[in-house]
């Protein structure tokens, strides 16, 4: 397709659009009507055009039959009048042929070398009429339509005396078939237009009382989108459009409600955001509550209150917030011999404490009725509940004038507060616990990196020691043998003797060399992965200490770990059997390394002495916990210890979502 072709059917894609958006924005009322005239007027059309087509078919054939019949008869009436050399005679019968016959246009006979003898025309025969319509021997007669000037005739042509005679020809006129026809048409189309007339009438009514109701449907949509929900179109019928009409006021009804219901929580999310930005402020717990209570008293409309919290470590409650309250009242209130208010039962579960409660019979406030501080104008206060974690943490207690009006809405307002600050009470306090966490652990941390840092130069120096001692004295005690060897080569008995100690020395520095190097990475868990320097390292392990280790790998067949993780897993069954042999006085030792699904767990296992992991594991003694503990989470997952006085300890590691670390090598 060129440029021109796309251009052109752009265009006609355009006016395809304008036209439908045309035709889709006119009225309903106008569609029904334009619907159902179109209907009317293609029946109409289609009734006309079947009618026209079947009436003119039936004149054609009746003209047909009805000439072969005035041909064949003139046929045999002109057999004698020719036989008898009457041509006079033939002329006058076919005179009267064309006086008796209204529809006869001519009649003339030719002989049978196709000359005229006789014709109806005022002066010569047409030269070319006569060889308009041949009729072929044997042949009955012959029918063929002509066109000429005054229009179509049908030309029938007749032998006489089988032709030895002649041929007749007559011509039959189509003005007065085609008179009749058009006469029917036109009656037709007088009839469909009357139709219309009497159609567009009665869809006009019809489509009045059709249309109205979905009228007063469009005007409530539109009442409903500027946010009127009040009006209410009238149901006018019972078919389907009653049935819209009556869903879209119970609609109308259900968002009325769904908006009140929609503001009513709207205003208490807005007062939830209040206390939640205010809180989120505050710098300790104390500032959390003064901004908690500041916020639930705006949000709603009261003058006083106060925040009663139980301590943590005792259940002791305490007064941590209090606003538009004397000081006088609040120093009294906590002494220790007074009356406590009934509001603490929440604090021991002894009422429904998961539920603001109203309360008058509260001794605070009797006693404030006896003073003459702000406190005296109140005669009930509201006990909101701290709660998280489905446990209460404290109360909240608001205090209301005497007649100040209080809805359940606002109830319930202040339980979602009351929620909300204990949630943020909660959080506080798992906020201090976590620095003060945080800080033990940095503590340890220290602990540990001092311990590393003196195990390095511990390392360092039993290396350095060793190959001293012993890599470097056999290889002094090596060189002085070699210049022995130079100088006693008296027999070759005595050079094999000396070559073989000179042997055995460097197998053994090697050996001694070999075990430094696996003592500080193990070259097997480079080359053939974490099971097969595991398995190597279980067994040197189970020599040197005497104890039987049972080494089990499940689902780790054939694949490899990254570098990372499998140095930190080893590293940690390494430092776990290293505590067994030096507190754990065990016999028997099990290490299990196992893929379960999405999980890779490690699990050392003894039946020593155990230990209380509680009090043990923060001991300078026990720091490699600490450190088989950071370096699981290094790989993102977990330690835990299980361990009893007597019933030995186990050690289980877990790295989560494991397959994220494996590969196929």
């Amino acid at each position: 397709m060129n440029a021109a072709e796309r251009t052109a059917s752009a265009r006609w894609r355009r006016w395809g659009r304008r036209l439908w958006r045309w035709i889709t924005g006119i009225s309903i009322r106008y569609k029904l009507l334009g619907m159902v005239l179109a209907t009317i007027l293609l029946l109409g059309l289609a009734v006309t055009v079947q009618v026209q087509v079947e009436l003119a078919s039936d004149l054609r054939q009746s003209l047909e039959e009805r000439g072969i019949a005035i041909t064949r008869d003139l046929a045999e009436d002109a057999t004698d009048l020719i036989l008898t050399q009457n041509i006079f005679g033939l002329n006058q019968e076919l005179r009267a042929t064309l006086e008796t016959n209204p529809d006869v246009r001519y009649v003339f006979v030719l002989n049978p070398q196709g000359q005229p003898l006789a014709h109806s025309f005022p002066n010569r025969l047409p030269p070319d009429l006569l060889t308009a319509n041949p009729l072929p021997a044997d042949v009955p007669w012959q029918v063929q339509i002509l066109n000429s000037d005054e229009g179509l005739i049908t030309d029938v042509a007749a032998p006489i005396f089988e032709g030895k005679l002649g041929v007749v020809r007559l011509g039959l006129s189509h003005r007065r078939l085609e008179a009749t026809v058009a006469e029917a048409t036109r009656r037709l189309m007088l009839t469909t237009l009357a139709a219309l007339g009497l159609g567009a009438v009665a869809v006009l009514l019809l489509t009045r009382i059709l249309t109205r109701p979905i009228f007063d449907l469009l005007t409530a949509t539109r009442a409903v989108s500027k946010g009127d929900l009040h009006l209410r179109p009238p149901v006018r019928m019972t078919d389907e459009v009653g049935e819209l009409t009556a869903a879209f006021n119970t609609m109308t009804e259900d968002l009325a409600r769904f908006r009140d219901e929609l503001l009513r929580q709207n205003r208490q999310l807005a007062a939830l955001n209040a206390v939640a930005r205010a809180v989120s402020g505050a710098r300790n717990l104390s500032e959390v509550l003064d901004a908690a209570l500041r916020s639930a008293l705006n949000a709603l409309g009261c003058t006083a209150g106060w925040v009663v919290l139980r301590e943590e470590g005792t259940d002791t409650p305490v007064i941590i917030a209090a606003q538009g309250l004397s000081e006088d009242f609040l120093s009294r209130e906590v002494a220790p011999n007074i009356e406590p208010c009934r509001c603490l039962d929440i604090l021991h579960a002894q009422s429904d404490w998961q539920l603001p409660i109203l309360r008058q019979e509260c001794p605070r406030l009797r006693r404030a009725a006896d003073h003459h501080g702000p406190e005296a104008c109140f005669d009930r206060h509201l006990s909101i509940p701290l709660v998280s974690h489905n446990q209460p943490l404290g109360v909240l207690n608001l205090a209301l004038h005497t007649g100040q009006p209080f809805q359940a809405e606002q109830v319930e307002l202040a339980g979602a507060i009351g929620r909300q600050v204990g949630v943020a009470v909660d959080a506080e306090r798992q906020r201090r616990r976590l620095v003060a966490e945080l800080a033990r652990r940095e503590v340890l941390r220290g602990q540990l990196l001092e311990r590393i840092i003196a195990a390095q130069e511990e390392e360092r120096r039993r290396i350095a020691r060793e190959l001293h001692d012993e890599a470097g004295q056999a290889l002094t005690s090596l060189m002085v043998g070699l210049r022995l060897l130079e100088r006693e080569v008296d027999t070759p008995e005595t050079l094999l003797h000396r070559t073989a100690e000179l042997r055995q020395m460097t197998d053994r520095i090697l050996e001694n060399l070999h075990r430094l190097a696996m003592d500080l990475r193990p070259a097997s868990l480079d080359h053939v992965g974490l099971v097969a320097a595991l398995r190597q390292y279980v067994d040197t392990y189970s020599r040197q200490h005497h104890l039987k280790v049972q080494f089990e790998a499940v689902g780790l067949e054939g694949e490899r770990l990254p570098p990372d993780v499998e140095t930190a897993l080893y590293r940690i069954v390494q430092e776990a059997l290293t505590n067994v042999a030096r507190h754990a006085r065990a016999s028997r030792v099990g290490v299990l390394l196992e893929r379960r699904g999405d999980r890779l767990v490690a699990i050392v296992e003894d039946d020593g002495i155990g230990f209380l992991p509680e009090t043990v594991a923060e001991k300078d003694g026990r720091l490699g916990l600490f450190g088989m503990r950071e370096r699981a989470e290094m790989l993102g997952g977990t330690l835990s210890i299980e361990s009893t006085p007597g019933k030995g300890t186990t050690i289980f590691v877990e790295v989560k979502h494991a397959h994220s670390h494996l590969s196929g090598r």
